[in-house]
């Protein structure tokens, strides 16, 4: 977005990250660059390659040429990654672009789509810093345990039969991983001879290969999506793999299979909201 802002090629970019996003982002692969992991690559391709508009597919129509493209840019040692140690976000993301004569600001920060401040030149164009702090003395709605598990069992299933979707992605996230060479390959080793659910020897190690050829998936940046939960893909497939394989070696009916991914869903936000 502030590549986009400063409608120029930028001379020096300086980013700056929450702790959160720069301990998670340095291990991750990118998709599209065969394997290349961590921040630089990412902004690089950002840069070049990037569309806002894509939100949190902002480089699906990233090509080879995109690639190097971005390579030739980490060469020029044009862009600073650095903390953010001023910010008590746990999701932040500040960049800064320089060119010949503009400058340009983007802020994404509380959710990984939304840009709270943007600035081109000393204009600002948008600023929800004050919004968001107003919003944040909003009281939500305080989960329990029970709470989650009678939501689960009791709303009615037209209104929560969409989280179906959340495990087709996730399975087919694992499926692909089977079927190529990703991260360290656990998925496989789980999988082993196993052609299908049926022949492996314990529901275990079934839900533990499908879930670790996922996250094997999405770590080496593979170009296929995940289903996150709290921000986190590989939360999301914690959540959802093993539920989805259990009930298909089990072959409970798609009511329990529905209920018991909002329960597991729910469930990890709400361990999630106390770390």
């Amino acid at each position: 977005k502030a590549a986009e802002l400063l409608g120029e090629t930028p001379q020096q970019v300086s980013v700056r990250l929450s702790e959160n996003v720069l301990k998670n982002a340095m291990g991750v692969g990118i998709p599209g660059t065969d394997g290349m992991i961590g921040l630089p690559i990412a902004v690089a391709l950002g840069i070049v390659a990037g569309k806002s508009e894509y939100q949190l597919e902002v480089l699906k129509d990233c090509t080879p040429p995109d690639v190097e493209r971005g390579k030739q840019l980490l060469q020029k040692e044009c862009i600073e990654i650095r903390q953010k140690k001023d910010t008590t976000e746990t999701l932040y993301i500040e960049v800064e672009c320089k060119g010949e004569t503009n400058r340009s600001t983007a802020i994404i920060s509380r959710e990984h789509t939304h840009f709270s401040y943007l600035a081109f030149n000393g204009t600002v164009l948008k600023d929800a810093s004050s919004s968001e702090q107003k919003d944040e003395k909003t009281e939500g709605v305080e989960l329990s345990l029970p709470k989650i598990y009678a939501f689960a069992m009791d709303t009615p299933l037209s209104e929560i039969d969409f989280i179906l979707e959340s495990a087709a992605v996730n399975r087919a996230a694992a499926e692909m991983s089977f079927k190529g060479n990703y991260g360290h390959g656990l998925g496989k080793i789980f999988k082993a001879s196993s052609k299908d659910l049926s022949e492996f020897p314990d529901d275990l190690r079934c839900m533990l290969a499908f879930s670790c050829a996922a996250c094997d998936a999405r770590m080496a940046g593979a170009m296929i999506p995940v289903m996150s939960n709290s921000g986190s893909g590989n939360q999301g497939i914690a959540a959802t793999l093993p539920v989805l394989i259990y009930a298909e070696r089990n072959h409970k009916p798609e009511e329990a299979l529905i209920r018991a991914l909002i329960l597991s869903h729910l469930t990890v936000i709400y361990v999630k909201q106390y770390l």
